[in-house]
């Protein structure tokens, strides 16, 4: 798995073949959306992924806007 943080986004991606890796992004996706992050996938647009999808690959985590 292979984390990279760009600006305050952050863009995970793992081997979707290798369980280990799977697996490690599974409790990345949990950790992160339990703290509020949204989690997305990007191709033109951002769409947002309510449930975990180990075929995707790749996710990218927005944070919740603060303030209101």
């Amino acid at each position: 798995m292979k984390i990279v943080e760009e600006g305050s986004q952050v863009r995970v991606t793992w081997e979707i073949k290798d369980e280990d890796d799977v697996d490690r992004a599974r409790r990345y996706f949990t950790k992160l959306t339990n703290q509020g992050w949204i989690a997305a996938t990007r191709n033109d647009e951002y769409k947002r992924i309510l449930v975990f999808q180990p075929r995707l690959g790749e996710l990218w985590f927005i944070p919740m806007a603060e303030g209101g």
